[in-house]
């Protein structure tokens, strides 16, 4: 939440990878996106698990 009390959100792939590149070992560019939410994936484990299922189909 910024200054102005409103959520912090970006499509913008580039400034996604900035904020959140230490948090991530990987950040797939997919493009610009619209207000769908992503996709979050874990991968820390053998076998992935959904955090967030977001727009598109995901098959594991």
């Amino acid at each position: 939440i910024d200054e102005l009390e409103e959520p912090e959100y970006s499509t913008n792939p580039e400034l996604i990878h900035e904020k959140w590149e230490s948090f991530a070992d990987l950040v797939i560019d997919g493009g610009t996106g619209g207000i769908e939410p992503s996709t979050v994936v874990d991968c820390s484990d053998n076998e992935p698990v959904i955090i967030r299922q977001g727009k598109g189909v995901l098959n594991l």
